[in-house]
C-alpha cells in the first residue's frame, strides 16, 4: 500500500437527516479533488469506526457539528484531543474521538498518527428529510474545496485559473 492509500477521507453522516448529511456530501467531493484516497462513509457510533480507519496513517474526517458560538455554515478544524464529549454524557454513542484511538492502540489495532476533524455548523442535524438547508447548501461546496485545497493541496478545476 503506498503513502497516498493510506490516506483516508472519512465523511460522518445520515442522508435521512437533512444537514447532518452534509459530512457524506463534503468527503465524497473532498476525495474526487484530492485524487489517491480511500474514501469511506458511516452513520454509526464513535467506537464503530474502529475498523473503518484501522491500518490508514492519516484520517480526515468531514462531519456536521451544532454549535451555539458558530451561525450555520460555519467551517471549523480540530484535532481528536480538541473535540469536547457529545451531549454532556459518555455513551458509545458520544465516546470522544481521541479517546476512541486511545481504545483502539490498547486492542492493539493500528491506529492513525494523525487525524483531522473538519466540521461545518449546521442549525439542525436533526430533522429527518433529504436535501440540505438553503444555509448549509450554500456553503458546503466551498467548505469541501477549502478542505481538499489545506489537507491535500487540491485546486478544484472550476477555480483554477489559465496560466
Amino acid at each position: 500500500m503506498s503513502a497516498a492509500e493510506r490516506t483516508l477521507v472519512l465523511g460522518l453522516g445520515n442522508p435521512l437527516l437533512r444537514d447532518d448529511a452534509v459530512g457524506l456530501l463534503a468527503a465524497r467531493r473532498v476525495a474526487e479533488l484530492a485524487g489517491d484516497v480511500r474514501l469511506a462513509e458511516a452513520c454509526g457510533a464513535t467506537v464503530d469506526l474502529l475498523p473503518i480507519i484501522t491500518g490508514y496513517d492519516r484520517v480526515v474526517v468531514l462531519d456536521a457539528y451544532v454549535s451555539p458560538g458558530h451561525p450555520p455554515g460555519t467551517p471549523l478544524r480540530s484535532a481528536p484531543d480538541e473535540h469536547p464529549c457529545g451531549f454532556g454524557y459518555r455513551s458509545f454513542h458520544t465516546f470522544p474521538f481521541d479517546e476512541m484511538l486511545a481504545l483502539g492502540r490498547a486492542l492493539g489495532m493500528a491506529m492513525p498518527r494523525e487525524v483531522v476533524l473538519h466540521g461545518l455548523s449546521v442549525a439542525d442535524p436533526f430533522t429527518f428529510g433529504v436535501g440540505l438547508s438553503p444555509t448549509v447548501a450554500a456553503a458546503w461546496r466551498d467548505w469541501a474545496a477549502d478542505v481538499a485545497r489545506r489537507e491535500f493541496g487540491a485546486v478544484p478545476s472550476e477555480v483554477q485559473r489559465p496560466a
